[in-house]
């Protein structure tokens, strides 16, 4: 399984490891491979969702082969990133964000339309797991394949998943499905490690199934973290303004809710799969390399606003991706190994 954190425009990490990835798996496969020939399952938050239903979309010339490879999603947050979070206009009617949405979702309507085509969420070549919260139930709403396919009436367009699942607040509308109202998945599950990994520990008809935790393999690709400290005599004077003004980019209630659930996901995930009951657990730093829990993240110099597409913001971003392939170019490469191994899954794999 694969599982893709939000983040905004710090999915340009993600987007980076994947394409080492691929092109890790391909060397040690003598072939090419997509990150689609590895997993059977993907799963994203936001800027996450909107990779892992670009890598499953089938290329319309091969109907068993996927469309994009890791390298050219990185377009989505160079190219089609100014332009989606670019209107000066809309975030001056908005006040930046204070009284409507900042930022109006056309750009990013019309990056998905490029990309995403007419294709249905049942189409994708493998499983998929895309979060969104529905404000109307409320609670937690998930797109997955294999409903879509069991049900049409939970079947929608890619497009309108992508569009659900980075609705983020503030940032974003919400966005209307079928009577509901949908928002980011990132205000509960930034980081769906945790949340792929039970879906799998669920499946009791479909093969494979009745599934154990050593039985699964996992790999989380982060987007970056800038955790900023804050000592309690400033924090303890916050009202609604003091959490929800921004602070070196972000404001502190939406970094302490997306920072903590990755943060505590990550934890949970190195327990559930890669700690030895009875053994002293691993040492943070050491968490999250194998053999069943991979994760891959990377501390910010700086904090950067989630919808900061300048030049500068896209520049570290890089950087950022450069230190952690470096840091982690043996780890990749063991794993690489690992998933050379399958061969190209069929059409329309199970779990």
């Amino acid at each position: 399984m694969l599982s893709l954190d939000g983040g905004g425009i710090r999915g340009l990490i993600s987007a980076r490891v994947l394409e080492r990835l691929e092109r890790l798996v391909s060397e040690e496969a003598g072939q090419e491979r997509r990150i689609a020939d590895c997993f059977h399952l993907l799963s994203g938050t936001s800027t996450g969702g909107l990779l892992a239903l670009a890598l499953s979309l089938a290329d319309p010339g091969r109907a068993e082969r996927p469309r994009w490879s890791a390298a050219e999603l990185a377009e989505l947050y160079l190219i089609d990133g100014p332009r989606i979070f670019g209107d000066r206009l809309h975030q001056l009617l908005s006040l930046g964000g204070w009284i409507r949405p900042k930022h109006s979702p056309g750009g990013l309507e019309s990056a998905l339309e490029k990309r995403l085509g007419e294709a249905r969420l049942r189409d994708a070549l493998r499983e998929l797991l895309i979060s969104s919260y529905d404000m109307r139930e409320p609670g937690p709403h998930f797109f997955k394949r294999w409903r879509a396919r069991e049900d049409p009436s939970r079947d929608a367009a890619m497009v309108e998943v992508g569009l659900a699942t980075s609705a983020a607040p503030t940032y974003f509308p919400s966005y209307g499905l079928a009577e509901r109202a949908l928002v980011d998945g990132g205000v509960f599950v930034a980081n769906p490690t945790v949340a792929a990994v039970v879906e799998a520990l669920k499946r009791r008809d479909e093969e494979p199934h009745s599934l154990a935790t050593e039985e699964l393999l996992v790999v989380s690709v982060g987007t970056g973290a800038h955790e900023l400290a804050q000592p309690q005599r400033k924090v303890r004077r916050w009202g609604r303004l003091g959490w929800v003004w921004p602070r070196e980019g972000n404001a502190a209630l939406v970094s302490t809710f997306l920072d903590g659930q990755s943060d505590a996901a990550h934890h949970w995930a190195e327990i559930l799969l890669n700690h030895e009951p009875g053994r002293a657990v691993a040492d943070r730093h050491k968490m999250g390399r194998g053999p069943r829990y991979w994760r891959f993240q990377v501390p910010l110099e700086r904090s950067r606003g989630l919808d900061d597409a300048s030049a500068p913001s896209l520049a570290e971003l890089e950087q950022a991706a450069g230190r952690l392939l470096a840091e982690r170019e043996s780890d990749l490469r063991r794993l690489a190994r690992r998933l050379a191994r399958f061969d190209a899954l069929p059409a329309e794999p199970a779990l």
